[in-house]
């Protein structure tokens, strides 16, 4: 696992780079914010297991992940979160809820909503929101 960094408010960056960062919330989730750099799917593919191993290490089931500068996901990522990652997150760490805040971009939105749709019956629950304080507040809800 990578070097964690203690943030404000004692949030731990777990990984940063290109694509986006990945951060332990102290209010007990993992989030992922994107950014809008072209980034390698190998990158993408780093931050998505990072998030799913701070959900084990930390103990915790979900994640808000902030795609309103996510760049489209090529049809590879889209195929590698749908038949492999999404599917081990759940199963291995306990993955259970994504709290999405959408895109401004049309086709990251089209990209996410096919991967969403393609999960069949795993017992994740992911909801969309137009800002991050709706998204925390569903999150954290018990």
């Amino acid at each position: 696992m990578a070097a964690a960094y203690f943030l404000h408010n004692a949030d731990l960056l777990i990984l940063e780079n290109q694509a986006g960062k990945v951060v332990y919330h102290s209010a007990g989730y993992v989030r992922l914010d994107w950014y809008s750099t072209p980034a390698s799917d190998a990158e993408v593919q780093r931050l998505y297991e990072a998030a799913s191993e701070a959900l084990l290490q930390y103990g915790v089931t979900g994640i808000l992940t902030d795609h309103r500068d996510m760049r489209p996901l090529s049809a590879d990522l889209q195929h590698w979160l749908v038949s492999t990652w999404t599917q081990q997150a759940v199963q291995d760490c306990g993955y259970q809820r994504a709290a999405v805040v959408q895109s401004f971009n049309v086709f990251s939105r089209l990209a996410a909503a096919q991967v969403v749709m393609q999960l069949g019956r795993l017992p994740l629950t992911v909801k969309y929101f137009d800002n991050e304080a709706e998204a925390e507040s569903w999150l954290l809800e018990e």
